[in-house]
């Protein structure tokens, strides 16, 4: 991964929590140990292992499985929720179906804005 790529990687977690952060009116920060640890890009808020892409161009599937993972490594018993948002566009997040209502998989998945997520996980503290 190049510099580039990694600095905006890094301004879109920065800018997704401080966002994030204003709609839950707590201060979330990113996962700075991330990088050296792995991990998920946030885990301050309660029972969510949040990952945050920032790119250019068409949705990855990837991002979905890594989202899952995360959450089930380290952090097992956290839903994943994975944030996202191409350059002019607004921020969506996809989380799983059973985080809201349970008796489904992960792999069926809801999308919503962030204020959405904001509600969700508000609801779910």
């Amino acid at each position: 991964m190049s510099k580039m790529s990694r600095d905006k990687g890094q301004r879109g977690e920065r800018e997704f929590f401080a966002l994030l952060s204003e709609q839950l009116g707590t201060c979330v920060r990113r996962n700075v140990d991330q990088v050296r640890n792995g991990g998920a890009d946030g885990v301050e808020v309660p029972g969510w292992a949040i990952e945050v892409k920032r790119w250019e161009g068409s949705f990855r599937a990837e991002w979905w499985e890594q989202a899952i993972q995360q959450a089930r490594g380290d952090l097992d018993g956290r839903s994943p929720a994975l944030a996202y948002r191409a350059s002019r566009q607004p921020w969506r997040v996809r989380i799983p179906l059973d985080s809201i209502h349970g008796n489904y998989s992960d792999r069926n998945w809801i999308e919503c804005d962030l204020p959405t997520f904001a509600y969700i996980v508000r609801e779910s503290i």
